[in-house]
């Protein structure tokens, strides 16, 4: 599989370490075929040949589209070992990564089912989960609708951070990040950041937050890289109807369509 600008290979980051833990965790890895490959305008999602789903958020407003051409390798990806996506992480093409953090996310379920007493683990949304008080500076890396009226009445200040050229009235770059995230009492991050590559960076600004938590299908692979870097709390999407997700994401779906094929959870660091 050809990947151009990959980075160097002693850089230890969040997706290297969930990567390692797989390889380590699922004995026979490299028999898992890939089934299906969707690459839709919100959610990109892989299929396994165990019934396993991964989503990732398809990071459209960062990709880089040559003329027509999405991905050089289209049409030749399914039916390939699972283990051949996995390099994709190590990609700056950002659709190749977006492929290999929805593969991260696929594998991760196999090793939620095998040991589903390993995490505390609330079948709740992020949002019912986090306390937040009248006393609180809350900074949202990412503009996640459904959270804005929530925290807006229950911090004092609510910052929203967001990496896009259109951006809503009260929306800041998310080179803000540098300033406002350390000010965080509760920071809570977009899944996203795991795929474009900022986390290991907004979580060490956050390092003096109280609550530090990362949020939305994107998240949903094993949590424990992002525990050891501060999070207090991760919460991500378990997916129960595989053909339904992947439909949904070839039709266009996002996070609000994805609850019919699965349900939010939140992982808890213990």
């Amino acid at each position: 599989m050809i990947m151009e600008n990959q980075r160097e290979e002693n850089m230890t980051d969040i997706l290297s370490e969930v990567r390692d833990a797989l390889m380590k965790e699922i004995p026979d890895i490299d028999e898992i075929r890939v089934e299906r490959v969707c690459l839709g305008l919100g959610y990109s999602g892989l299929k396994l040949d165990t019934g396993h789903v991964g989503v990732c958020n398809t990071l459209t407003s960062e990709a880089a589209l040559e003329c027509c051409e999405v991905l050089q390798d289209a049409g030749t990806l399914a039916g390939r070992p699972v283990t051949e996506f996995l390099g994709m992480i190590e990609s700056w093409d950002f659709i190749e990564r977006v492929i290999g953090v929805s593969a991260l996310n696929a594998l991760s379920q196999i090793v939620f089912e095998k040991e589903p007493a390993r995490y505390l683990v609330e079948e709740r949304n992020l949002i019912e989960v986090v306390e937040v008080t009248r006393e609180d500076t809350v900074v949202m890396v990412g503009n996640i609708k459904p959270f804005k009226p929530v925290f807006t009445s229950r911090a004092k200040m609510l910052y929203i951070l967001e990496r896009s050229p259109h951006r809503e009235e009260g929306v800041l770059p998310d080179t803000a990040c540098e300033q406002l995230v350390p000010e965080a009492d509760v920071a809570v991050i977009t899944g996203s950041a795991l795929a474009n590559g900022t986390l290991d960076r907004l979580l060490e600004l956050a390092g003096d937050a109280r609550t530090v938590a990362i949020v939305g299908p994107t998240a949903s692979c094993l949590p424990e890289p992002l525990f050891r870097r501060g999070a207090d709390y991760v919460g991500g999407i378990r997916i129960r109807d595989a053909d339904m997700a992947m439909r949904i994401l070839s039709e266009g779906g996002g996070t609000p369509q994805l609850r019919r094929a699965g349900e939010f959870v939140t992982f808890k660091a213990s």
